[in-house]
């Protein structure tokens, strides 16, 4: 019983703590995002958005969570529940993958179980709880972390990978590229943990030798890097084309951004700043080098490259740095081990892990009052109009055209267009509103007016 507890109890201690602060995330309503996203994934024919997986460096939106969202929707309607248990399984199954990841880098299932409790919940990560248009996020996790396990597996068994496992292993990498841009860094992943585990021997020959054998993965992947990025980045369409998106590259900016991001990792609002980050930084490479620990140093060059992809970019949304914080995550677990194990080996391992786990309770109680108000404020009556429009139109023909006298709904925007297509499963509905000062002009299939949080069929407004 014992056994099986020490086995089994840590991984369900860390379902368990996902869910009692975050499980309110699989009752979650569409967002807006969730609908914009749903409309554009069906747009193209679900061959289209195959065939857009398969090119990888074209301009396609993320088709791999296009695949997701439109499968989902197919088969199981326009219904927010199950959109939220793929996105609440691929929480979970990433927090196996980066336990299994960081196991096999610290050999300590110890520190790869600590690693995963700060994984397990974050409060200003809400968006990863509470809304589906993260999915990218959470699926890129996924393949990157899957196809760094699948090589870690081969390459600390002593062989090098073989042509059909390196195929597996660009397979799930192009994956991860067609999930979210995030992935590019996996290549430098690779080079890290081939420099800082099997450094090449001196000499111009071991260096081509070590490049062709150790450096082999990382190498191909970068090349296969290569046509993803130019045609990102230049292709019609290319998300360089939205100046959110537009990167502004220097050093001044990749410090400014970090310590942004730096404070949203550690609850804090401006307690970093430019001079203290730097100093963290280099605090925490001064350790990794005294200590000669090789997960330390992997860690913290992990913490500072995995931010390439978006630290450059003026958009910023708190949920970016869910992979970066893997790195964060194993480097703190390897320096509370070290610290536990040079205060005295007295101290048993559970009761690190508790003690971490209470102290951050606290944290996430009062963070997550904060951030679930500020995520609930843009909420949108998504739930309460499918409900009405249920009551009142079940059914509406092909291309119909709807007059919204009134709704709950912000101006200018596509929310309710979006929802009323995904409900009656019509890319061709017509909507127009009087909010949006819309003319009254027209032969309209149905019109309607939202009053007092019920939906009326009114007549026509000529």
């Amino acid at each position: 019983m014992r056994a099986l507890a020490a086995r089994f109890g840590p991984g369900l201690f860390l379902i368990g703590y996902l869910f009692w602060f975050a499980g309110g995330g699989l009752w979650a309503r569409f967002t807006g995002d969730d609908l914009m996203n749903l409309n554009f994934h069906l747009t193209p024919s679900f061959a289209g958005l195959l065939r857009s997986n398969l090119t990888y460096w074209s301009t396609a939106y993320r088709p791999m969570g296009g695949i997701v969202y439109v499968a989902v929707y197919r088969l199981l309607g326009f219904h927010s529940m199950p959109f939220r248990v793929v996105s609440f399984a691929l929480l979970l199954g990433n927090l196996w993958l980066l336990y299994r990841v960081c196991l096999r880098l610290s050999q300590r299932r110890e520190i790869a179980l600590l690693a995963a409790l700060p994984m397990s919940y974050h409060a200003w990560l809400v968006n990863l709880y509470y809304s589906t248009g993260t999915i990218y996020e959470l699926l890129c996790f996924a393949f990157y972390f899957a196809a760094l396990d699948y090589y870690l597996g081969i390459r600390q068994a002593g062989k090098m990978l073989n042509p059909r496992q390196l195929a597996w292993f660009l397979a799930l990498y192009v994956c991860a590229l067609n999930s979210k841009e995030l992935a590019v860094t996996l290549p430098l992943c690779l080079a890290c943990y081939e420099c800082i585990w099997h450094w090449p021997a001196r000499g111009v020959r071991a260096c081509f030798r070590w490049l062709a054998q150790e450096g082999r993965g990382a190498a191909i992947a970068a090349l296969m890097t290569v046509p993803y990025v130019v045609g990102k980045l230049s292709g019609p369409g290319s998300l360089t084309a939205n100046p959110a998106y537009r990167p502004a590259v220097s050093p001044a900016r990749y410090l400014h951004a970090f310590h942004l991001y730096l404070n949203v990792l550690f609850y804090q609002d401006h307690f970093f700043r430019d001079a203290n980050t730097i100093l963290l930084v280099a605090a925490m490479l001064g350790l990794a080098l005294w200590r000669r620990s090789r997960p330390l140093l992997f860690a913290w060059c992990f913490v500072l490259f995995s931010v390439l992809p978006f630290i450059f970019v003026p958009h910023y949304s708190g949920f970016f740095i869910y992979l970066p914080m893997a790195g964060w995550a194993l480097y703190a677990a390897t320096a509370l081990v070290m610290l536990r194990e040079s205060v005295g080996k007295a101290i048993p391992p559970a009761v690190l892990f508790l003690a971490v786990a209470l102290a951050l309770a606290p944290l996430h109680t009062r963070e997550s009052r904060k951030s679930m108000r500020v995520f609930a404020s843009a909420e949108l009556p998504t739930t309460e109009m499918t409900a009405e429009l249920q009551r009142v139109e079940p059914a509406l023909p092909l291309g119909a055209h709807l007059y919204f006298r009134s709704d709950p709904f912000p101006p200018q925007t596509f929310s309710l267009v979006f929802l009323v297509r995904l409900f009656y499963g019509d890319l061709t509905v017509e909507v127009a509103r009087a909010k949006d000062g819309d003319p009254p002009a027209g032969s309209y299939d149905a019109v309607f007016q939202w009053d007092e949080g019920r939906l009326v069929a009114a007549a026509d407004p000529r």
